[in-house]
């Protein structure tokens, strides 16, 4: 063989080699372009996925105030009640040691222990204008 028979065959082996690099090299830059629309696509999707948080955030971080605020208020109000509760449980117990000293004053029972007599002398409570089921 001759050397420019030598040298075509070189030249068209190589050519053929540049041939498949630089498909390659074209298919290379096509994939990394393809990763960085991806990239730039799960980038923008993580941003107004944060954006929504935030929102989302800031809407529970008011309703929490509300409550807040709308607990703070019963409990107040929960406080003032229990005081009335005392009030009129104080209130009741004095109620019912009148009676029963008037009672006593009633019967002329007077002993040292004022409340068996109260009591053991007490007539039921009758309801009228009920029906009975």
């Amino acid at each position: 063989m001759s050397l420019s028979c030598k040298r075509s065959e070189y030249e068209a082996r190589y050519a053929n080699m540049d041939e498949k690099k630089r498909k390659r090299m074209a298919s290379n830059r096509e994939s990394a372009k393809r990763s960085r629309l991806k990239r730039e696509q799960r980038v923008k999707d993580l941003v107004n996925e944060i954006a929504t948080m935030k929102e989302q955030i800031f809407e529970l971080n008011g309703q929490y105030n509300d409550l807040s605020q709308r607990t703070r208020i019963l409990l107040q109000e929960n406080q003032a009640l229990k005081v009335g509760k005392a009030k009129l449980a104080e209130y009741l117990d004095n109620l019912c040691s009148i009676c029963m000293r008037f009672r006593q004053m009633q019967s002329g029972c007077f002993s040292n222990q004022p409340w068996q007599q109260a009591y053991s002398q007490m007539q039921p409570i009758i309801t009228t204008g009920m029906s009975e089921s």
